[in-house]
């Protein structure tokens, strides 16, 4: 089915109730201890790499930039480089590849930088998976609906074109190009949401030819797939779209105004088409919640991932 462009997300608004099982759900004991659950390695064995380039856009109407920590020099540019943070844990290895989990970070499409998510990403990297955490165009001046959906439109080509590259250079960073989740908070949630829902028809801008920006399973803090914020475009929900783990506050999102009513009709629309969206309540009047492995949102945490990435298998 082809679907519709892309649809509306809050700037930044996500939510476990109603679990939708899948038939190739383990059954086996996940443990609590070794590879993938637990801190396994110390940041000096990881190798880190800092400011990868992985796209270059024109700057619109020199009213955007990547980072809020480089916005001046950036909207004084006419082209922007989208930059990546990416940490390989030892066990990875040309003959050994790990699985990836890409992080996003939020800031409303307005201000932001992928070291906000360093701490989360480098939790899981010390258990053994690769994880990358990625800047995207953010727009000043979003005055109407149509710079408000440029904005949107912009960041999800940009996070695409992020798993793209990631795929394509799976030889040099170690990834099992099989196993890959997004994990982003508030408008980097509603990214990693819509990636899920629309992959690579919510965008026709591609930098890998060949390469998709579908992954295994989304997560998501702080965002919700609700309809009412812009209007002009809808998701198109499919049985094959990638699962969706959402963390979301109960009843009502202190930050974005997004409800909880929100948040269970966004479950029923992605489990109606066959799909599964497992969610899970924040306390009332938070907008998104620290996502690290071991804390303590660990616990829907790590069944999602065990499952979605296989990691059964792996060991």
């Amino acid at each position: 089915m082809q679907k519709n462009r892309f649809g509306i997300f809050l700037l930044g608004s996500f939510a476990m109730a109603g679990c939708s099982k899948n038939a190739t759900e383990e059954t086996a004991p996940i443990p609590d201890t070794g590879l993938y659950v637990s801190m396994q390695y110390t940041d000096g064995q990881l190798r880190v790499s800092r400011d990868i380039i992985y796209s270059s856009r024109p700057n619109l109407r020199n009213n955007q930039y990547t980072s809020n920590l480089t916005q001046t020099a950036e909207m004084a540019s006419n082209t922007l480089q989208m930059k990546m943070d990416i940490a390989i844990p030892p066990n990875a290895s040309a003959g050994n590849k790990q699985p990836l989990i890409v992080f996003i970070h939020g800031g409303g499409f307005i201000t932001g930088d992928k070291t906000d998510m360093t701490e989360q990403a480098l939790s899981y990297a010390r258990a053994g998976y690769v994880v990358a955490s990625i800047n995207y165009r953010l727009t000043k001046n979003q005055t109407n609906d149509t710079m408000r959906l440029i904005s949107r439109i912009h960041a999800l080509e940009d996070a695409g074109n992020a798993v793209r590259f990631l795929k394509a250079n799976f030889q040099t960073y170690y990834i099992d190009t099989t196993r890959v989740l997004t994990l982003g908070s508030s408008a980097g949630g509603g990214l990693s949401l819509v990636n899920a829902i629309e992959a690579d028809a919510a965008t026709s801008v591609s930098d890998f030819p060949g390469y998709s920006t579908r992954v295994n399973g989304a997560i998501a803090t702080g965002a919700t797939l609700r309809l009412d914020d812009i209007t002009g475009f809808t998701l198109t929900y499919n049985a094959g779209d990638s699962p969706v783990l959402m963390f979301h506050a109960n009843p009502l999102d202190g930050g974005t105004g997004a409800t909880w009513q929100d948040v269970l009709d966004s479950q029923q629309r992605i489990n109606a088409s066959g799909n599964s969206c497992t969610v899970y309540p924040q306390p009332n009047l938070t907008h998104t919640v620290w996502l690290e492995l071991g804390g303590p949102y660990w616990g829907p945490l790590k069944p999602f991932i065990w499952e979605k990435l296989r990691l059964a298998e792996k060991r």
